[in-house]
C-alpha cells in the first residue's frame, strides 16, 4: 500500500504521519491514563491538526470533532455538543477538519437541546461512557469562556475528557491559565505537549521519502533550497512536495512561496485589524531576524522614525509572541514563519 505525504489534507492514519512519534506516544499515554485535558501546542503548520485528527479517528467509542474557529459561545456550544453526541449515541464533527487553512471567525455550533432541566442534561451525560472532545485552535474560541467550560468540565464529570491545540501560544496560554492563581483551571492537571518544527535534517528525510513514495528523483540541491526557503514547517514542506511531486510542477517552490505567503498576509491582515499601530507592528515583523529586545528596538526606531517607549515596544513584541507571528529564543527574536516578511508587504 502507497502511503502519500504530500497530500495536502491533514493526514488520518498514523502511517501517512511523518515524524512526531514522541509526540503522539505522550499523547496516548496520557489517554490511557485518562487525563482529563490535553493540549497540543505549537506555532502554525507543524501538523497540530494532522495529530488530532488520528487521535480522533484511533479513539473507541462517543467522541465530538469541534473547529474553535467557528465556536462563537463555548459556554453554550460545547456543552450542547457533547450533550447531542450522548444523546443520540453518534460521534460527530463540527466544523471542517481543514490543512493550510485562513483563519475564520467564529459563526456559531447549530445544535438545539429539547426542553428540559440542567440537572437532567448533566446527569445524562454523567451517566453516559466516556467521551474526548477534540478542539482544534482552540484559541479561536473566547479564552475566558473555554477556560470556565474545561473547568466545569473537569470538576463535574469524571467522564468527559478534552484534547485541545492551539497555535497562538500566548492566546492558548491564557485558555489554560497555568501561572494565574484566579484562573479557573489553575490547580488542575494539564498535560502540555509541544510540536516543534522539523529540523533540517528531519525536512530533507522528508521531503526525500516523499518524493521516493512517488517514485521520482529530485536533486538534493532542490530540496534543500525548498527547507532554506520554508524551513521546518512540515505544512508548507507539504505544499512543496504537492507542487513538485504530485502537480509535476517545475517551478513548485516557486508557485509554493506564492500560495503560502498570501495565506500568512491573510492571517497578518486579520491580526492587524486588532492592533492600533500597524507601521508599528509591521516594521518589527521586517527587522526581526533573530536580533535582541534591543537592537530591534533601534532598527524600529530608525525605519519608522521615532523614539519608542520601552515599555510600550516590549507590549508589541510580546503580543506579536502570543498570536504566534514571532518567537523569542535564547532573548533573540525570529519570524516563527520565514515567509512573513514577504507577507508583510502583501497586506
Amino acid at each position: 500500500m502507497l502511503y502519500m505525504y504530500f497530500i495536502t489534507e491533514p493526514k488520518s492514519k498514523k502511517e501517512d504521519f511523518f515524524n512526531y512519534e514522541y509526540e503522539y506516544a505522550e499523547i496516548k499515554k496520557a489517554m490511557a491514563r485518562k487525563e482529563k485535558i490535553i493540549a497540543v501546542l505549537g506555532v502554525r503548520r507543524v501538523g497540530k491538526t494532522s495529530l488530532l485528527n488520528i487521535l480522533y479517528n484511533e479513539t473507541k467509542g462517543l467522541k465530538v470533532w469541534l473547529d474553535g474557529r467557528i465556536i462563537s459561545n463555548p459556554k453554550k456550544e460545547i456543552f450542547s455538543a457533547i450533550y447531542d453526541v450522548i444523546k443520540t449515541g453518534k460521534s460527530k464533527i463540527f466544523g471542517k477538519i481543514e490543512s493550510l487553512n485562513i483563519s475564520a471567525f467564529g459563526v456559531g455550533i447549530n445544535v438545539k437541546i429539547s426542553a428540559g432541566s440542567l440537572l437532567e442534561i448533566e446527569n445524562k451525560i454523567r451517566k453516559a461512557d466516556q467521551i474526548y472532545v477534540f478542539i482544534d485552535e482552540a484559541q479561536k474560541t473566547d479564552p475566558s469562556d473555554l477556560a470556565d467550560v474545561l473547568s466545569y468540565f473537569y470538576d463535574r464529570f469524571p467522564n468527559v475528557f478534552f484534547v485541545i491545540s492551539g497555535s497562538e501560544i500566548g492566546l492558548i496560554e491564557t485558555v489554560l491559565g497555568e501561572n494565574n492563581s484566579e484562573h479557573p483551571l489553575y490547580g488542575r492537571h494539564i498535560t502540555k505537549i509541544f510540536m516543534n518544527r522539523l529540523d533540517k535534517s528531519k525536512g530533507f528525510e522528508f521531503l526525500k521519502q516523499g518524493f521516493e513514495q512517488l517514485k521520482i528523483k529530485v536533486k538534493e540541491d532542490e530540496i534543500y533550497e525548498a527547507i532554506d526557503k520554508l524551513d521546518g514547517l512540515i505544512g508548507w514542506l507539504t505544499l512543496y512536495g504537492y507542487e513538485r511531486g504530485i502537480i509535476k510542477n517545475e517551478k513548485a517552490l516557486e508557485k509554493t512561496t506564492e500560495i503560502a505567503s498570501q495565506i500568512v498576509a491573510a492571517e497578518l491582515a486579520n491580526f492587524l485589524k486588532i492592533t492600533k499601530n500597524r507601521k508599528l507592528y509591521l516594521t518589527i515583523l521586517r527587522e526581526a531576524n533573530g536580533i535582541t529586545w534591543s537592537e530591534l528596538k533601534i532598527r524600529t526606531e530608525h525605519e519608522i522614525g521615532k523614539k519608542l517607549n520601552p515599555n510600550s515596544f516590549t507590549s508589541t513584541l510580546e503580543k506579536l509572541v502570543d498570536y504566534s507571528f514571532l518567537e523569542k529564543k535564547d532573548d533573540k527574536y525570529y519570524l516563527a514563519d520565514p515567509l512573513l516578511l514577504k507577507a508583510s508587504f502583501l497586506v
